[in-house]
């Protein structure tokens, strides 16, 4: 039986089980991993014509020239 139950991955049945835990506050911002190196949090978001980019402090000030430059926006990210 495959994807559809009762083999790896669902239980039998083909329900899915409830994963409970803890649930994020009433109006608590998602934080967002930085675009470019993918450790650290995001600071900055870039709005450039293509959507947005989320930097960290550290890629922020290597690249920010070269962004304004370009004439894209940045905005603090909401901690």
């Amino acid at each position: 039986m495959g994807i559809f139950g009762g083999g790896r991955g669902q239980p039998p049945g083909g329900r899915a089980a409830v994963v409970k835990g803890p649930r994020p506050a009433a109006g608590a911002v998602q934080q967002v991993p930085c675009d470019r190196c993918h450790v650290a949090w995001a600071k900055v978001e870039v709005i450039t014509g293509a959507g947005s980019v989320f930097l960290c402090s550290h890629h922020h000030k290597m690249h920010r020239n070269t962004i304004l430059a370009a004439g894209h926006r940045i905005r603090v990210a909401a901690l």
